[in-house]
């Protein structure tokens, strides 16, 4: 008897703390439930009621930073859930701000529809994105702000940048049989080796030759000679693991994720992510942030989609006597190099093309750049997923971008 007696007292406390649970919990939805963008969604989708819209705020919509209307999100993504946050903090009374070009966004959707990939376009000066397009459009996966690839020859930007910050400016021999940084590893070759057998190879060359033509070969070399304690270095410095809340609303944020570079390679793993291959993977966004770097004397900012945000530096990668370097020999390669069709008159642009094998199906295309020279105003970074060469599927994009963006007046 004593034990039923037991057995019934623990019975009626743990009813108790179930019922106190439920009642917190329901507590917990009435007080902060209709402000929640999930329970909003929720609402949304089973409340089939005619005046259930009545009741609802609406739905979070966007402008630019001049009124225009933007279609930038898709329902159920985590931009969405931004934007519904963002409108439910006021009240639903207007559309949320941001620092979206309307023109220069729809002109980048247009130039992406039937491609994967993504484009990102970002002011040096401010962190400020004036266009971000993930194609296709999906609630799972935004490429430009998520999406992890090989970076391909884009990285050459980074490691050059990164080297000249050290110190480090070497003379290499670039011979059409290329480098092997180990006995067990392949020889990393140029392009123009595979291309043709009776090539001789680029014979003895310096950095700013090498970023022109691109040279795996040199590449490698060069992210030997950095070595493992400078760069890790630089890649601390320029946050590249780092992730970065390019939209914040009042319980959820926009975030970009931080890129996938491991620590403590040794050479013969440093050979290949020096060319921007291996174990290596960058977002969209960690490219335009570096090519921002470059274009804005070694600083970068931190990237925001927010009008009324105050730039914030983000880190400082590079020497600003590296980033001039750079800068030139990324002119260079756009008036000698992969990146000649992006030579636009009066705009002095400043590009690198990528080619990222994949290890399945065609290699990504890349290519990456700013403009004006002298005074950078925008910063375009484009990949096309199984585009094969840079120069052939992103560059076009980029270029298209780069025209739109000086019509209006954003290059000024």
């Amino acid at each position: 008897m004593r034990r039923m007696k037991i057995r019934l007292y623990i019975l009626g406390m743990l009813m108790l703390v179930a019922i106190g649970g439920l009642l917190a919990t329901h507590a917990r939805w009435l007080a902060s439930g209709p402000r929640d963008p999930r329970f909003v969604r929720f609402l949304r989708r089973y409340d089939r009621r005619a005046n259930a819209a009545d009741f609802l705020p609406p739905h979070g919509t966007a402008v630019d930073h001049e009124g225009r209307t933007l279609d930038v999100a898709v329902e159920g993504s985590a931009f969405q859930h931004v934007l519904d946050d963002l409108s439910l903090s006021s009240g639903g009374r207007a559309a949320v701000q941001l620092s979206l070009d309307a023109r220069l966004q729809e002109r980048a959707e247009a130039l992406m529809s039937g491609k994967r990939g993504a484009v990102v376009a970002i002011e040096p000066t401010t962190g400020r994105i004036r266009a971000l397009v993930s194609a296709p459009r999906t609630a799972s996966l935004d490429r430009a702000l998520n999406g992890l690839y090989p970076p391909g020859s884009v990285f050459k930007v980074f490691v050059a940048a990164a080297a000249l910050s050290a110190d480090v400016d070497p003379v290499f021999d670039c011979p059409a049989g290329g480098y092997r940084s180990s006995r067990a590893t392949p020889p990393i070759r140029d392009v123009e080796a595979r291309q043709d057998r009776r090539w001789k190879g680029f014979g003895r060359m310096g950095m700013g030759e090498a970023l022109v033509h691109s040279s795996n070969t040199y590449f490698a070399q060069l992210g030997v000679r950095l070595g493992t304690t400078l760069f890790s270095d630089a890649v601390a410095a320029a946050k590249l693991r780092d992730p970065a809340v390019v939209l914040s609303g009042t319980s959820v944020g926009l975030e970009a994720s931080g890129c996938g570079v491991p620590d403590g390679l040794r050479p013969p793993e440093l050979a290949p992510v020096a060319i921007g291959q291996g174990a290596l993977q960058l977002t969209p966004l960690s490219v335009a942030l570096l090519t921002s770097a470059v274009a804005d004397d070694g600083l970068m900012l931190e990237p925001t989609l927010s009008p009324s945000a105050r730039p914030r530096l983000r880190a400082r990668p590079f020497t600003c006597s590296a980033a001039a370097r750079v800068k030139k020999m990324m002119r260079a390669a756009v008036r000698q190099g992969t990146g000649r069709a992006c030579d636009l008159p009066a705009l002095s642009v400043c590009g690198k093309t990528g080619t990222a094998e994949t290890g399945r199906g065609a290699d990504h295309s890349w290519f990456t750049c700013f403009a004006p020279m002298d005074a950078p105003r925008l910063a375009v970074t484009v990949l096309v997923e199984n585009g094969g060469f840079g120069a052939c599927a992103a560059l076009p994009v980029a270029r298209e971008i780069l025209l739109e963006a000086d019509r209006q007046g954003l290059l000024e």
